[in-house]
């Protein structure tokens, strides 16, 4: 049998590809299995051994307290390997194939060539640091701050919710990010996550009341000196890029020994939880998925700026902090464009195709191996292949899996099988997603109904939604109306449903003006409530059987992620975000009059006798405005617009609606529970209600 030496899977010996991560197998040497140490033993530079926490033939992973002053533990992760039995290659003894004075000027382009790893003191009682040297720039000046989640939420966030880029159901928790952020979060796992991480190197969260791992325990920055001792290959090339990598996005190794015939390296227990961990599957939405893919870029972007290639980047290199950040793993295969590898990492589903062929390999590698993750997220699935001999059929989306068009195209792209057909440049791939998160996408729903008293409905409604994909002139705008008439008989439904119609035409006129001279949404919104007043005196003024006739009007126009609500009586607009629900409009009517100042409470105006006397409506003057009034909003992804009659607020309470809102994920089920909880508390009026979910 073959162990993966990633994930720890078992597969018949003969197999060439993990089936569960995809990794590369190679043939079991028996001389190779390393026995795991019983936890209690103490090895050196002060550690000692709590459990075990991974064993796959070659190396062993333990969590281990080390005694730094009398009373104080501190919690590490350490990694075990056998002494090297030969010398070590270090990253700065490379084969240059690269001609002088044909290095790019971009240092993160995908052809630059590797810095220089800051020199290894000499052994021989000489102590030397795996903190970074002191020529490297520190994190602060790579990092930038966590940008936003979308809506103002890296989904405004900060990720806004912490626990969800492991989780099917919930969305990101760390803020999203914008264009010109390089410290996106992404979210921390939650309770549905489940799964314990199996056979992998990260720790499981730890105990209630432990020492180790809190997301705000500050990690350790201060290594004590030490011998620079032949630690192999492998355990030489990942402290000296942790050395010259000063990045929170890395998960990297603090302290180096040896001990007993043992090689060790040492981390900080921050407790990762790795992707592949995950229960049941990786799928994730759009903007989850979207959020942790901008993250990768980030930290792949400053392995790039340094000169160097990540070569590891798969669901099991990739893990997420308590702070909620993307931690990068896989600092065991980093290299440079110049060195030659003999036996290059092999993660079937996640490797660019030139690394199978044995081409020429390039920075460019890296942004097929992210695209690669961003696919296994939006689908659950890892990219088929054939080892890459030739260039085989495009990747597969539609079906069985539904990715918005224009991702698919970013997707399809970093995923080329030709190079130069990729993204230029990680920061051009990162560009590209960060534009493709920060979209609002818009979901509504309108419902009106007569109610249980009266006979006819002299409410009317409109649901507009305008878009026009163009590369010359592209546009979109939503439009949301409700009217609700008043005047007796026909009169009623007559006056609702010319506002309603007066403002569409209206809205449209300016909505297809050049950008930039059209005025504002507040500007067009008052305009169009204005003009239906107009209107409807017109209507008054030509038949006078119409006389009294009027409509309440409230309207809702978006262009995400700008957006205005204006209004005309007692229809009403609200918003619902993460602080709750929140009335944007104000009645135009005596009781609110009252409220203002101070003869009654909100409460006792619901109840007033009064409560359905209005001071404007549309039509109520026949000369002058109707004095319309406007409130300019910006929608982040997760908000909810609310436009009803007052046929919903006379038997709904605001908090009724909240729970209504908080409960339902489709606004057509939100909607048409409002009518029937309006119904059931009576039903006195017609109901009319406007859902938009921003998403």
């Amino acid at each position: 049998m073959i162990t993966c030496p990633q994930c720890g899977q078992t597969a018949p010996d003969g197999t060439r590809f993990c089936e569960r991560c995809g990794r590369q197998l190679l043939e079991s040497d028996p001389s190779w299995l390393l026995p795991a140490l019983e936890a209690g033993r103490e090895l050196g530079r002060g550690y000692k051994i709590v459990e075990v926490l991974s064993r796959t033939g070659a190396e062993n992973w333990y969590r281990a307290v080390r005694n730094e002053a009398p009373g104080q533990e501190r919690r590490m992760l350490v990694r075990e390997r056998l002494s090297p039995r030969s010398s070590s290659i270090l990253l700065n003894e490379i084969v240059s194939e690269q001609p002088a004075g044909k290095n790019e000027d971009d240092p993160a382009g995908p052809k630059a060539p590797t810095q220089e790893l800051p020199p290894v003191a000499a052994a021989g009682g000489k102590p030397s640091e795996i903190a970074p040297a002191s020529e490297n720039k520190v994190a602060s000046e790579t990092a930038e701050p966590p940008p936003e989640t979308a809506g103002g939420d890296v989904e405004a966030s900060p990720l806004a919710d912490v626990q969800s880029a492991l989780s099917p159901g919930e969305p990101l928790a760390a803020p999203e990010p914008s264009p010109d952020s390089e410290g996106a979060q992404a979210s921390a796992p939650n309770e549905e996550d489940g799964g314990q991480e199996a056979d992998a190197p990260t720790p499981a969260q730890p105990e209630p009341g432990g020492e180790g791992a809190g997301a705000g325990r500050p990690q350790p920055t201060d290594i004590e000196a030490q011998p620079v001792d032949d630690l192999g290959e492998l355990f030489d090339r990942v402290r000296d890029v942790s050395r010259t990598l000063s990045h929170p996005a890395f998960q990297r190794a603090v302290d180096s020994f040896r001990d007993d015939g043992r090689v060790y390296l040492a981390y900080p227990d921050e407790a990762l939880v790795k992707l592949s961990a995950r229960a049941p599957g990786l799928k994730m939405s759009e903007a989850r998925a979207l959020s942790l893919a901008i993250q990768v870029c980030q930290a792949v972007g400053v392995v790039h700026k340094r000169g160097f290639r990540m070569n590891d980047i798969c669901p099991d290199s990739v893990a997420i902090a308590p702070d909620g950040r993307v931690k990068l793993t896989g600092l065991d295969w980093i290299t440079n464009d110049n060195e030659v590898v003999a036996d290059p990492l092999l993660n079937d589903g996640y490797t660019a195709p030139e690394v199978y062929r044995g081409q020429r390999v390039d920075k460019r590698a890296d942004i097929f191996s992210v695209a690669c993750l961003l696919y296994t997220c939006l689908t659950g699935e890892r990219i088929e292949c054939e080892t890459w001999l030739e260039e085989s059929a495009p990747v597969r989306f539609y079906p069985p899996h539904v990715v918005t068009p224009a991702l698919e195209k970013a997707l399809r792209r970093a995923l080329a099988f030709r190079p130069e057909d990729r993204y230029s440049g990680i920061d051009e791939f990162k560009s590209e997603l960060v534009k493709l998160n920060s979209m609002i996408r818009l979901r509504s729903a309108a419902i009106t109904d007569v109610g249980m008293v009266r006979e006819m409905n002299e409410d009317s409604i409109l649901a507009l939604e305008y878009f026009r994909d163009s590369l010359i002139e592209p546009g979109q705008a939503f439009l949301y109306v409700v009217s609700d008439g008043m005047g007796g008989a026909a009169a009623g439904e007559v006056a609702s449903a010319i506002a309603v119609e007066t403002i569409r035409d209206y809205v449209e006129k300016f909505t297809a003006k050049d950008a930039e001279k059209k005025p504002g949404l507040a500007e067009i919104s008052i305009g169009a409530l204005e003009e239906a007043n107009r209107k409807i005196i017109e209507y008054q003024q030509t038949r006078p059987e119409a006389r009294g006739m009027g409509a309440t009007g409230v309207i809702a126009l978006l262009q995400p992620p700008k957006a205005a609500m204006a209004w005309v009586g007692d229809s009403r607009g609200y918003l619902h975000d993460a602080n709750g629900l929140r009335q944007i409009t104000k009645d135009h009517s005596l009781v609110q009059r009252l409220v203002d100042i101070g003869q009654i409470t909100p409460e006792q105006a619901r109840h007033h006798e009064h409560k359905n006397v209005i001071l404007r409506s549309l039509g109520a003057r026949q000369s002058g405005p109707a004095g319309a009034e406007a409130v300019d909003l910006t929608l982040k992804r997760g908000d909810r617009l609310l436009l009803c009659s007052d046929g919903l607020i006379a038997h709904v309470e605001d908090g009724q609606i909240s729970e209504v809102l908080d409960r339902h994920s489709d606004p057509v089920e939100a909607a048409r529970e409002l009518i029937v909880a309006a119904n059931a508390g009576g039903g006195t009026d017609n109901i009319s209600v406007i859902l938009v979910f921003a998403e």
